[in-house]
């Protein structure tokens, strides 16, 4: 748990995320002792029950075998990331912080923006759909601190979408 490295912490984690079960609505947080008090009557005020079959699945995710397909699926996510993240550095959208525990890239693409001649991330995240039928999401959509430089890649997709992906856009920014 994460009390034994800190009795401080606070960690809210759910299954959509962490299970694959996306839409289910279904978390839990591992919090300080004393913090369960006044956590169960916010809770109590704020949450409806879910329901039977979402507790059900919740608790299949836990079962050993349940736990193989999960550890299986992370490796690949890994396998993807550990490929697809040096192909996009190779094109010039650097990659500042190498993802570790999301699906997610967060790429600078200004580089890129000047070779297309385009001024920020929006723009870009256009034309790469528009000319290479590629689709990223721009760095706006994500906030105002310093977002117009950068994009979000997805590695959710197969290695053969991601490689083609990154072919296109390679052919974009030649």
């Amino acid at each position: 748990s994460a009390l034994a490295l800190d009795d401080q912490v606070i960690s809210l984690n759910s299954f959509s995320k962490y299970f694959n079960m996306t839409g289910w609505r279904l978390g839990w947080m591992v919090v300080p002792e004393a913090l369960v008090p006044a956590i169960e009557r916010l809770a109590q005020n704020l949450y409806i029950c879910p329901s039977t079959v979402a507790q059900q699945a919740a608790l299949a995710c836990f079962e050993p075998e349940s736990l193989r397909v999960f550890e299986a699926r992370r490796a690949e996510f890994q396998v993807r990331r550990d490929t697809f993240i040096p192909a996009l550095q190779a094109i010039g959208l650097s990659v500042p912080v190498m993802p570790d525990g999301a699906f997610y890239a967060w790429a600078d693409c200004t580089q890129a923006c000047a070779r297309l001649g385009v001024k920020d991330s929006w723009d870009f995240a256009f034309e790469v759909m528009r000319r290479a039928h590629v689709a990223i999401t721009p760095g706006r959509d994500f906030g105002q601190a310093d977002t117009a430089r950068f994009v979000r890649f997805s590695t959710a997709s197969s290695m053969q979408t991601l490689q083609t992906s990154v072919e296109r856009l390679r052919q974009l920014l030649a």
